[in-house]
C-alpha cells in the first residue's frame, strides 16, 4: 500500500485540496469510467469529468482519490468542486496530469509486479494450480499461481507468465506468449506467435523526452473467443483490455490498451483499433482497418476494409463507413465516383 505523502515523493506537484488524505492508502490506480476501491483516478478535463464513474455500479466513491488538472480544478464552480469533494475519499490537483500519469504508475507498477518470480516454473515452484486433464506439451513455461482449466490443451513453445488464468476448454497453440493478469475465458482458441498482455504503447512527452506510461489493467477474454496468428492485444493502462464473449479476431490485428471491444464482433486481418476503443456488440471490421484513440463504433456497425475511422469519432449503431476519414459508405462512394468524372476532363 501506498499513502498520499509517500506519492509526492514522486511526483512534488501533487496538492491536496479537499478531504481527509490520512483516511486511506491506495493499491492501484483505476480509471475514472470505474474508480475502483483503494485506488486513485485522474481527471484532465471535461471529458474525463463528465464519465466519472459511467461504467460502475456505484456514484460515491470515498475510497478513491481523484487526482485533478489543477487548471480544470480551478475552472469548474464552486458546488461542482464540492459535489466532487464529497463523492470521493479526496481531492488532489497536479500541475499536469499527463506528467502525474508517469510519475505516479511506477511504484504502482512495481507495487504490483516486484515479487513476481519470471525465472522458475509454477509447476517447480507448487504454486501453479493446473487440472489433471489439462494436456500441456514439452517446452511450456508455466509461471507461478497460474490457473489452467479442465481440458485445456497447450502446444510446444508456449510462454504462460506468472498471474495468468486459463479457462476450461481453451487451446493455446505454438509459441503464444501471455503475460501476467491475463484472464482467458472457456473454449477459446488462440492461434500460433500471438502476444497477450505486453506493455501499451503509452507516453507523455514532457521535461524533452517521451516518458512511460506503466500499464497495470491486464487483459480479460471472454468465453468462445478465437484470436488468429501473430496478432497483438496490449495490456490495459489502469483499466483491463478487454474481449467479449464470441468475438473472432484474425491474423496480424493490433488491439492497444484499454481497447474494449463487446461480444461476437468480427475484427479481419491487419486490423489496428487505437487506446480506448469501444466497440459495441456484433460490429465488423474489414481487412486493414483502422480506428483512431477514443472512437466508439455503435452496435452492429461495420467498417470497411481500409478504411479509417477518426479519433473520438461516434459511429452510429448499424452504420456502414468506409473512407479516410470513415463517413456512410455510399456518401465515400459517391465521392470516389465524382473524383474519376474529374480525373477524366
Amino acid at each position: 500500500m501506498i499513502d498520499f505523502e509517500n506519492l509526492k515523493i514522486y511526483d512534488s506537484s501533487l496538492s491536496s485540496v479537499g478531504g481527509d488524505q490520512k483516511r486511506i492508502e491506495l493499491r492501484t490506480i483505476s480509471h475514472s469510467d470505474d474508480p475502483l476501491d483503494q485506488s486513485l483516478i485522474f481527471i484532465k478535463n471535461k471529458r474525463f469529468y463528465k464519465h466519472i464513474g459511467r461504467r460502475s455500479d456505484k456514484d460515491s466513491f470515498k475510497q478513491t482519490v481523484a487526482v485533478v488538472q489543477e487548471d480544470f480544478w480551478l475552472s469548474l464552480e464552486m458546488s461542482a468542486q464540492d459535489e466532487l469533494a464529497e463523492r470521493f475519499a479526496f481531492i488532489a490537483t497536479t500541475k499536469s496530469v499527463d506528467q502525474s500519469m508517469c510519475l505516479l504508475s511506477k511504484p504502482f507498477y512495481d507495487l504490483l509486479f516486484q515479487d513476481i518470480n519470471y525465472q522458475v516454473d509454477g509447476r517447480q515452484m507448487g504454486s501453479a494450480v493446473i487440472d489433471a486433464s489439462a494436456q500441456i506439451a514439452q517446452g511450456v513455461f508455466i509461471g507461478e499461481n497460474v490457473k489452467i482449466g479442465k481440458d485445456v490443451r497447450i502446444l510446444p513453445g508456449c510462454v504462460i507468465l506468472p498471474e495468468v488464468e486459463v479457462l476450461d476448454g481453451t487451446v493455446l497453440f505454438p509459441n503464444i506468449t501471455i503475460y501476467p493478469y491475463t484472464k482467458i475465458g472457456k473454449n477459446c482458441r488462440i492461434h500460433a506467435g500471438t502476444v497477450i498482455g505486453c506493455d501499451g504503447f503509452g507516453y507523455n512527452f514532457f521535461e524533452g523526452s517521451h516518458h512511460k506510461i506503466w500499464h497495470l489493467g491486464g487483459v480479460v477474454i471472454g468465453d468462445d473467443v478465437e484470436i488468429g496468428c501473430n496478432t497483438m492485444i496490449d495490456a490495459g493502462a489502469f483499466t483491463p483490455t478487454e474481449i467479449g464473449r464470441g468475438s473472432k479476431v484474425d491474423n496480424d490485428v493490433q488491439l492497444s490498451h484499454n481497447v474494449k471491444v463487446a461480444e461476437h464482433v468480427i475484427i479481419c486481418g491487419k486490423t489496428g483499433l487505437a487506446g480506448s476503443v469501444e466497440v459495441e456488440n456484433y460490429c465488423a471490421f474489414g481487412a486493414g482497418a483502422g480506428v483512431a484513440p477514443s472512437a466508439i463504433i455503435g452496435q452492429g456497425a461495420q467498417v470497411a476494409a481500409r478504411a479509417v475511422v477518426s479519433e473520438n469519432a461516434i459511429i452510429p449503431p448499424g452504420e456502414i463507413v468506409g473512407g479516410h476519414p470513415a463517413r456512410p459508405l455510399k456518401e465515400w462512394m459517391r465521392s470516389q465516383a465524382t473524383l474519376r468524372k474529374l480525373s477524366k476532363k
